[in-house]
């Protein structure tokens, strides 16, 4: 292991002027360390977000690492380090990949006697399941399309339902139509269902119905799914001025995330609404810093106090919206920002940090 990381290692230099406490080579160390450690964290998620980290920093010394990951307890722990290694350029983990969705769960009867306990454990296989068909559409596009299909005709409907999802995402208009035109439904849950895939599924043509669904929309749980879609939504700008006017809701969630879908829009209306956000006393942090990631989206310098007074929140969430924005900003304000990141009390914190300094810092 002591190789390995040494291996991974980038001493690189301070910058000019930069005090030694904040020299890249130091954070890069901490960084490396931070996430080699929770490799073998007792919590699951830690340590498949340490190898999609190890993943996305391109450096191939990690594929050991990621190989013995193969072999982890946990099948999501599994599914990271073979989407890591993929992204590393080895193809080692993808028959871990089928074997999990192939790993099908017994059915009982007919009628089916399940026990609760069972049913549980069927749940969570499944999700397990969905979990890896999602990383094989990651990994290969529209190569993985000859699995989904199959997994169309599978045993258990929440499959079939995640195989839809993933052929959507992939372009099928067929696939796609069925949650688009769910939008329109009389029920509010399907509603709401229809609004969270698509929110997964993020393809330019959902925008008009989205987009035509708001103005009527009474549920605050469907608004706030229908704007997480457009978040992603690559044609999110032509739904403007129905996020504009939910922008000013009195529900502080909904704002929020308006906001946060204006953040990601080139036009001087939001712009405008952006900066009104940003300039508020009555804005949170939260507001404030999504609203900060838009404007500089829009070409608006950095406002570096704006962050760190984002980075000293309590919720690790606005946390890590002050680290997106912080990716925007130029090595010299960026590395005191990581470095107070890097010793933050939350371990996502900690590592989202550590992928951005990581990524910026070390040579591959």
């Amino acid at each position: 292991m002591v190789a390995l990381i040494s291996a991974l290692l980038f001493m690189l230099p301070a910058l000019p002027g930069q005090a030694a406490p904040v020299s890249r080579s130091e954070l890069g160390r901490k960084a490396l360390a931070t996430v080699v450690a929770q490799l073998k964290s007792d919590d699951s998620d830690l340590r498949a977000q340490a190898a999609e980290i190890l993943g996305a920093t391109g450096n191939k010394a990690a594929i050991p690492m990621m190989r013995n990951l193969l072999g982890d307890r946990d099948k999501y722990v599994r599914i990271a380090a073979a989407r890591s290694l993929w992204e590393l350029g080895s193809p080692a983990g993808i028959k871990t990949i089928y074997a999990i969705i192939n790993d099908i769960p017994a059915q009982g009867t007919v009628p089916v006697t399940n026990s609760p306990l069972v049913e549980l454990k069927v749940i969570a296989q499944n999700k397990v399941r969905t979990k890896a068909m999602e990383a094989l559409v990651a990994m290969k596009g529209k190569d993985a399309s000859d699995v989904l299909y199959k997994m169309k005709n599978d045993n258990y409907g929440t499959i079939r339902d995640a195989a839809a999802k993933e052929l959507a995402k992939l372009g099928n208009e067929d696939e796609l139509a069925q949650f688009t035109e769910a939008l329109a439904s009389g029920d509010e849950g399907v509603r709401y269902e229809s609004a969270m895939v698509l929110s997964k599924i993020c393809v330019s043509a959902a925008v008009d119905p989205l987009k035509a669904m708001l103005p009527a929309e009474k549920s605050v749980r469907v608004q706030m799914a229908a704007l997480d879609a457009l978040k992603c939504n690559p044609s999110k700008k032509d739904a403007l001025n129905e996020v504009l006017k939910l922008a000013d809701s009195s529900n502080p969630t909904i704002k929020y995330k308006a906001v946060a879908v204006l953040s990601g829009i080139k036009d001087p209306k939001a712009q405008a609404k952006l900066a009104a956000v940003a300039a508020s006393d009555a804005s949170d942090i939260r507001l404030k810093i999504t609203a900060q990631k838009g404007l500089m989206y829009n070409g608006a310098p950095p406002a570096v106090e704006v962050a760190q007074s984002a980075l000293s929140a309590v919720n690790p969430e606005v946390k890590l919206e002050a680290l997106d924005v912080v990716e925007g900003f130029t090595e010299d304000e960026a590395m005191p920002l990581l470095a107070q990141a890097l010793d933050d009390t939350s371990m996502r914190v900690k590592l989202a940090a550590s992928l951005q300094v990581l990524k910026r810092f070390a040579r591959k």
